[in-house]
């Protein structure tokens, strides 16, 4: 039985190769799409068969298991990479089968990273092919030095065809971005629901717990990527919130990938309350307090309504008697307070979670907690929006900056003017000695002035006599500052700026470079002072834009795979640190040190069994009460 059985796996096997080159072949030289789409529709009837368990038999399962492998291999040769594809594992992913619906989820976690893999993989093979072979320590001949120019060129090629400036132009098809598969999903939310709904029906036995920790998974990344409303899900997440958990650091990943902007606060707050009872406290080890406080600090990048302090305020009769209200100043200050912790691991987490909170929510932190640039946000009035409401962006962002600079830099201009005029006239007298100049003639100097008769005079407009007064005071001023507009009339000149004005590219980057540059100035605590010294020196705080691009700001993260909502259970993890010895481990040590030196050195035998005997018992001495009270009485 077990010799048909194997064979009737390697004829599968072979049977599933041989279906998934033929596939290949068709779309070699392009896409087939009526071939393509009589396979797909013959698949998804299949995989569609086995929605209905009570009916399904095991050939049926094993077909549509089948299909479903077929299908992600070709999605992973870019060969069926068209939504329609991505329908059909959908359906997969909603199936009742076990085995169907986790390599359709298995798929839309990981395929983009298996795809990154098999793309290195074969740029590693064509470079590991061109090697030259260059006869340093061989004869000199003809035919060698032919060899040697071949593979030269073979390898400038090759590295000419890795290289993506270098690349030929194969069409709209070839340039085509391909785009995270899970981002493709036509309903995510009813996908989403789907599985949660068979992940609460399915009881403790009905997954093992790795499916289950695959479907939660896929769940919370549909949330986190989709930004989807799921509110069952949230106290359904807490009950695997124990310290007890198996795998629970990628659990509180998941956690961390279901949360996003437009969750309530009323449901994160029963996860942070969860994670600091469970996670946070004197009873737990380092490594476990060091991962809770670094899963709320990413809960609460999150979700940074969760700190705002209007959150509570209203109706506070009807809800301080609910139990996912809670003190959210009391919490941030004690969670800032374990960056004092004897634990290495746990000050870290601790002094991460502070330094969030100084850019976040200042206020919050005791004013020695806050540092330099918490400080300067302090003052500046920084704290995150409160649920449902967002930064409405009117006119073009930084509009008001640049005409601030541009007045600035006008009045930096005409108070060096009286230096430059003389350096000008010098240049006029210094172009004169070099170059004559060519008589004009009567013609040209009648045109120019019939030109200049021609222009037409500056109108003014005779209805705003009451503005007279204010344009005579702007213009005393000569320049405009920003610091002492309020904000509504801050809002008024940039609605004025961008609705009366074309904007050039280079007005464009100076806007950015503008915007970049004040909020660099709101996190510095010394940027008024400069100021203050520059006016008191200058005269004027006018300051050049540098010419520096920054657009490179993201260049190591160029060639990495990035998903949106995803959440890597490493980044959540305790920070590896060397902790400190205690007394058995140091003694292990020394006896582990004694025997390298006697190897070394030779010393007698005897005395390394005296030393690793008198060791032993002082090691088990050290274990006794009464050698614990003796060392702590003295």
């Amino acid at each position: 039985v077990s010799r048909c059985r194997s064979r009737s796996n390697n004829y599968v096997k072979k049977i599933h190769r041989h279906i998934v080159n033929d596939i290949r072949n068709v779309n070699k030289n392009g896409q087939n799409q009526q071939i393509n789409r009589k396979i797909q529709s013959f698949m998804h009837k299949i995989i569609a068969g086995v929605q209905d368990k009570s009916s399904t038999s095991f050939a049926n399962e094993v077909a549509a298991r089948r299909c479903v492998e077929m299908i992600v291999e070709l999605y992973r040769r870019n060969v069926w990479t068209d939504e329609r594809t991505i329908h059909i594992l959908a359906s997969a992913a909603a199936s009742p089968c076990a085995s169907v619906m986790t390599r359709a989820c298995r798929f839309f976690l990981g395929i983009e990273e298996k795809m990154d893999m098999d793309a290195s993989r074969r740029k590693e093979e064509e470079m590991a092919g061109a090697t030259v072979n260059l006869h340093l320590h061989s004869k000199k001949t003809k035919a060698r030095q032919r060899q040697t120019e071949k593979q030269i060129k073979n390898r400038k090629d090759k590295l000419n065809k890795a290289d993506p400036l270098m690349e030929e132009d194969h069409g709209v098809e070839h340039s085509r971005k391909l785009y995270p598969a899970i981002e493709m999903l036509n309903d995510p939310q009813g996908l989403a629901e789907t599985v949660f709904k068979r992940l609460k029906a399915s009881g403790h036995s009905a997954y093992a717990f790795e499916v289950k920790l695959l479907l939660i998974n896929f769940i919370t990344r549909l949330v986190g990527n989709h930004e989807l409303l799921i509110l069952p899900l949230y106290p359904f997440l807490q009950k695997y919130l124990a310290g007890h958990q198996r795998d629970v650091t990628a659990i509180l990943a998941y956690v961390v990938q279901a949360c996003h902007e437009y969750v309530p606060p009323d449901e994160v707050n029963g996860l942070l309350k969860a994670i600091a009872h469970n996670f946070i406290t004197e009873r737990c080890t380092g490594e476990q307090m060091a991962v809770g406080i670094n899963a709320v600090r990413a809960i609460c990048a999150r979700v940074p309504s969760v700190l705002a302090d209007d959150n509570n305020t209203d109706d506070l009769t009807s809800t301080a008697t609910t139990s996912t209200t809670m003190d959210v100043e009391g919490f941030v200050r004690d969670m800032a307070g374990y960056a004092k912790h004897r634990d290495r691991s746990v000050m870290i987490a601790g002094k991460s979670w502070v330094n969030f909170i100084r850019e976040v929510h200042p206020s919050l932190l005791q004013g020695r907690d806050r540092g330099e640039v918490g400080s300067a946000l302090y003052r500046n009035g920084e704290k995150p929006l409160r649920y449902g409401e967002k930064n409405v962006a009117h006119g073009v962002e930084g509009a008001d900056l640049l005409l601030e600079y541009e007045a600035k830099k006008g009045a930096a201009k005409e108070a060096g003017s009286d230096e430059g005029d003389e350096w000008e006239e010098h240049e006029e007298h210094s172009d004169d000695d070099g170059i004559q100049e060519e008589p004009m003639n009567d013609e040209a100097v009648e045109e120019e002035s019939e030109e200049d008769d021609e222009k037409a005079p500056k109108l003014v407009d005779m209805d705003e006599e009451g503005n007279d007064d204010d344009n005579d005071s702007e213009n005393g001023e000569s320049t405009i500052d920003l610091s002492k507009l309020s904000k509504e009339e801050r809002h008024k000149l940039k609605m004025e700026a961008s609705s009366t004005r074309i904007f050039t590219t280079s007005d464009f980057e100076k806007m950015r470079k503008l915007v970049a540059r004040e909020k660099i100035e709101r996190r510095d605590p010394r940027a008024i002072a400069r100021k203050k010294r520059a006016m008191a020196r200058t005269g004027t705080d006018f300051e050049v834009l540098s010419d520096d691009s920054d657009d490179d700001f993201d260049s190591d993260e160029e060639g990495g795979i990035r998903i949106a909502g995803a959440v890597n259970p490493g980044d959540i993890m305790a920070m590896a640190k060397k902790k400190r010895m205690n007394k058995a481990e140091r003694l292990e040590r020394v006896i582990a040190g004694r025997e390298k030196f006697e190897a070394k050195v030779g010393f007698p035998r005897a005395w390394c069994l005296y030393s690793e005997s008198f060791a032993c018992a002082i090691l088990f001495l050290s274990s006794t009460p009464v050698f614990s009270k003796l060392s702590a009485a003295s």
